[in-house]
């Protein structure tokens, strides 16, 4: 009798152990998926975001950053299994895992600030690359093999599991943020060149070329609710100077003084609208809240000289509080409008 149920009796116990292994898989998989949408998600926020309120977003996407690392462990066993069935799409997801990898390797040298940026590159910007990459790699990847949640996959034991990663990736993040990168901003920036406008980095929007404006040639076109030209002369006659924080997202910021005119002073008492457009000699343009309009300077000096043309020269928008692209560089027009502020493109193309 135990004979003839031995047979049987293994056969259970492989198959059981089976059902284990494919509901580990799955639910390792649909936490991978999780949590890089997550520090998609968040990533994509605190790079165009700059203010103090959303600092938890950097501290969000580097625990999801750290929560990926801790799910790789028993991704690997899945991937191992994976490349030996020999499926069609294989090389899409292994070209995942390398991007993802990349995500992941050029966000840690971006924190520990490792290489200085080589031309348009830079740590933080490859890291925006891979992780725009994965999206089109990843969503192949979950509809040529999709996870189906069950039961089983919600269970109490299921979400203390969930609570263990999330735990170990907050206390490696924490004690990251303590002893390892320390010195950066709430955005994840380096300091570079502060108060020493000659060691602030030029840098473009993508294709943006710097162009060559002489100040007696400049005409600032206000339209809208207000329809007047200003020239360099009058926007020279504003001495207003701000201390203010251009944070790039490049990777590195940097505090200068600025000098030039409260753009609510330019565009006077009749100013009406829900949103300013402030467009540059390129055709690069940026919608704010009217009621920005005060917090803004339209700056013609870096420190004590004028600003060079790789800075904005003659005059570029100084917008303290947001990040370095909505810092409008070589500025020919401000509009008001009856659009709102947000009813534009997360990011400039032109």
């Amino acid at each position: 009798m135990s004979r003839s149920e031995s047979p049987a009796s293994g056969g259970r116990k492989t198959d059981l152990r089976g059902r284990r292994t494919s509901a580990s898989s799955r639910k390792t998989n649909l936490a991978l998926l999780v949590v890089l949408t997550l520090a998609l998600a968040t990533g994509g926020a605190s790079f165009l975001l700059g203010g103090f309120s959303t600092a938890w977003l950097v501290t969000l996407h580097g625990v999801f950053g750290f929560m990926v690392l801790v799910l790789a462990r028993p991704k690997s066993p899945i991937v191992r299994r994976g490349l030996r069935r020999r499926r069609p799409n294989r090389f899409a997801s292994v070209a995942l895992a390398v991007v993802v990898t990349g995500a992941l390797v050029t966000g840690v040298a971006h924190t520990l600030d490792l290489w200085a940026p080589f031309g348009v590159w830079s740590p933080i910007g490859l890291h925006v690359v891979f992780a725009l990459v994965s999206v089109p790699l990843a969503a192949l990847h979950v509809v040529t093999r999709p996870q189906r949640v069950r039961p089983i996959d919600l269970s109490r034991r299921t979400w203390l599991q969930a609570l263990g990663v999330v735990g170990i990736a907050l206390g490696f993040r924490t004690g990251f943020d303590r002893w390892v990168a320390s010195d950066r901003r709430f955005t994840g920036s380096h300091e570079v060149g502060s108060k020493e406008p000659g060691q602030m980095p030029v840098v473009q929007w993508l294709n943006d070329s710097p162009p060559r404006i002489d100040p007696a040639d400049w005409v600032l076109r206000l339209r809208g609710s207000v329809e007047r030209n200003v020239g360099y002369q009058e926007l020279a006659s504003h001495t207003t100077t701000t201390e203010a924080t251009l944070d790039c997202t490049n990777g590195w910021y940097s505090t200068q003084i600025w000098t030039g005119a409260n753009v609510a002073d330019l565009l006077g008492p009749d100013l009406s609208g829900r949103s300013l457009e402030v467009r540059s000699a390129t055709g690069y343009t940026r919608r704010f809240p009217i009621g920005d309009a005060g917090k803004m300077m339209l700056a013609h000096k870096l420190g004590q000289e004028p600003l060079s043309r790789g800075h904005g020269a003659p005059a570029r928008l100084v917008a303290p509080g947001r990040r370095g692209l909505w810092w409008v560089k070589w500025v020919t027009e401000i509009r008001t409008s009856d659009r709102p502020w947000w009813l534009q493109s997360p990011i400039s193309f032109t």
